[in-house]
């Protein structure tokens, strides 16, 4: 019985590492996408995932002085992204563990090439701004994938479940009552 067990636990962590999952992490493993100068500042971008694909993408900017390569820990960034009629747009934000580095999430609602623009601003009424283009991948399968693998965890845990109940209650003869007369 145990052996039934340790095989599907085993197939279970099997699936679950053969499924192609993306996972994003914040300020890790990062993909430089973009470098420009607008103004008076250097922006480096940098995304997650590596192939973009529609759906969530966090965007990574790190703006620096042109002539001192200082970095900028107090700016206004926006990050706005255009395909045809549909644009969306994003706050960058950096935090006071990482304040040279602005962060922004933004949701690509469909592939193709999309153009973004980065907007970065430290003095009232004076902003600079970047344009470049994206393109976007078609996100396949991979909502369906982690529902099919959750689908088969379920699966052999009440197989097993019937199995283990069928051996351990099921095989048991039924005791005869004799009676003496």
């Amino acid at each position: 019985m145990s052996k039934l067990i340790l095989l599907n636990l085993l197939a279970a962590i099997l699936i679950m590492l053969w499924g192609d999952t993306v996972r994003l992490e914040a300020h890790g493993n990062m993909k430089d996408i973009h470098y420009g100068t607008t103004g008076e500042y250097d922006l480096k971008i940098s995304i997650i995932p590596h192939e973009p694909v529609s759906g969530s993408v966090h965007f990574h900017i790190e703006p620096t002085l042109s002539s001192t390569t200082e970095p900028i820990e107090k700016a206004i960034i926006t990050v706005i992204i255009r395909q045809g009629e549909d644009a969306f747009q994003s706050i960058a934000v950096n935090s006071p563990s990482s304040p040279a580095i602005y962060d922004a999430n933004l949701t690509f609602e469909t592939p193709g090439e999309w153009e973004v623009e980065i907007k970065i601003s430290t003095k009232l009424n004076i902003e600079d701004k970047i344009n470049f283009k994206l393109s976007i991948l078609d996100s396949g399968s991979a909502t369906s994938n982690a529902a099919g693998i959750f689908f088969l965890f379920v699966f052999s845990v009440l197989i097993t479940g019937s199995i283990f109940l069928y051996i351990r209650y099921g095989r048991k003869p039924k005791t005869k009552i004799i009676s003496e007369e």
